[in-house]
């Protein structure tokens, strides 16, 4: 990736030629996947970068404790014509009490339950004049990744955190031609709208795998088979499910909820689409309409190329 410096190359290089001594401490920012921006950093103290050096624009400020210590491995740069990722270690060393931002989780447990996977992860180095810690004069960014795994101890986290170019390690191309259809559904690809096949409902009773809702649904049986469920308030706010099935009024979800669920807990729902030319063709609104759009204009499937046979 390419490495910026602030506030330039050459102010920076007379900067460094004056400060040869010059102290350091990589700063971290970790986009998670619900949002929530962690900006930490390995230094012994907070550090702020001023507005005027800070790759957004504003001044920002990165606690060296309040989310764990955090430190990075080795990163590798080359010139070459290969289209190969690299990747960088990213270490959390946990403290006790730690939890997720928004969940009663753990860090550890968070990371167990894959609730970093894919964050957005930025690397900056901050330079600094011997014996004037916090006092940022340059920054330079030194990478920019993506959480692919992560491997949680009973005090220490590791996560490989890949760059961009881990895209392309993918087959080309990822479409195959097949008889259900390639796209998620409601989606920008899809085109339909959402919020015409969405609800919000309060739970009544409910489990860790299965939500009555206190107002019973309106909609028929398997409405929100293989749907998505998302947690808006409770202890799981945040969190996304898949709907197992939708069967007497009632949403067991694939797997169980991280924490307990609780009556007056609410929730959103979208409709479940098995991705056939029939369900498609037959889409309907929550409050019963009929989708008014062609299907056959989004229909994303080739329901007519004939199935994959093999020669004896």
């Amino acid at each position: 990736m390419k490495r910026q410096i602030y506030p330039s190359t050459d102010a920076a290089v007379a900067w460094w030629e004056a400060n040869p001594n010059a102290i350091k401490a990589d700063c971290f920012t970790i986009e998670l996947p619900n949002g929530v921006i962690l900006y930490v950093t390995e230094g012994q103290w907070d550090v702020t970068i001023p507005a005027g050096l800070s790759p957004t624009g504003g001044s920002l400020t990165f606690r060296s404790s309040q989310w764990g210590m955090w430190s990075r491995g080795k990163i590798t740069s080359e010139a070459s014509f290969r289209c190969q990722s690299n990747t960088m270690a990213l270490t959390l060393q946990n403290k006790p009490g730690l939890m997720y931002p928004g969940l009663s989780l753990t860090m550890l447990n968070a990371a167990f339950n894959h609730l970093f996977d894919g964050a957005q992860v930025w690397v900056y180095t901050a330079y600094m004049p011997m014996g004037q810690y916090g006092n940022v004069q340059v920054v330079e960014t030194k990478f920019q990744g993506r959480v692919l795994k992560a491997a949680p101890g009973r005090v220490v986290c590791k996560f490989d955190v890949g760059d961009p170019f881990f895209i392309l390690n993918q087959k080309v191309p990822s479409r195959l031609m097949q008889s259900n259809c390639y796209k998620s559904f409601a989606d920008a690809n899809c085109g339909l709208n959402p919020a015409n096949y969405t609800i919000e409902f309060t739970a009544g009773a409910a489990t860790t795998t299965t939500i009555t809702p206190s107002v019973a649904f309106t909609q028929p049986d398997g409405y929100f088979t293989q749907g998505v469920i998302k947690c808006l308030t409770g202890a799981n706010a945040g969190l996304v499910m898949t709907v197992k099935s939708h069967k007497s009024g009632v949403l067991t979800v694939m797997v169980p909820w991280l924490l307990p669920v609780s009556p007056g807990d609410t929730f959103s729902v979208i409709k479940g689409c098995d991705l056939t030319p029939t369900t498609c063709a037959g889409m309907t609104h929550t409050d019963g309409t009929a989708e008014p759009d062609n299907w056959q204009t989004r229909f994303g499937g080739t329901p007519y190329v004939p199935p994959p046979t093999s020669i004896y």
